[in-house]
């Protein structure tokens, strides 16, 4: 287990240097929120088998984790909803996943791109105390 976790933090590590990631983060009062989105083909094979990822360019990966702040910035649960839409109006709901290990929470989901889709992502993140935040997130994928 530990090893995956090691993977997944070196293939989050290398996607933050990929021009075609996008990757953010936002406070909430005593949390802070991290989102990225990437194309699934950019994970190592191993991390996308580990989580039942489908490696593909015409597929798009969405990861969002909350943490408490604090000397040892835990990951949180807390209620996230993200709806996203294209540049031509066309909406679509994302539907996410959670992945727990350990101290980390993770909220990811797969959802299908075409070659240049560009989608902005709006994202509400609620905590467990009730804090809300809105959030905002613009990636183009490229499918060729």
């Amino acid at each position: 287990m530990k090893k995956i976790i090691q993977t997944i933090v070196c293939a989050f590590l290398l996607a933050m240097h990929n021009p075609a990631v996008a990757e953010s983060s936002q406070s909430i009062g005593d949390y802070i929120v991290h989102f990225n989105a990437l194309s699934t083909e950019s994970l190592p094979p191993s991390v996308a088998s580990a989580y039942g990822i489908t490696r593909s360019k015409n597929k798009g990966l969405l990861n969002i984790s909350v943490l408490k702040k604090g000397g040892d910035f835990r990951g949180v649960e807390a209620d996230i909803k993200v709806n996203a839409t294209n540049l031509t109006g066309q909406f679509r709901e994302i539907n996410l996943r959670k992945i727990q290990e350990q101290n980390a929470i993770y909220y990811i989901s797969e959802f299908s791109v075409a070659d240049r889709e560009t989608l902005d992502f709006s994202i509400t993140v609620t905590t467990a105390d009730s804090k809300t935040g809105n959030m905002k997130l613009r990636q183009q994928f490229f499918a060729n």
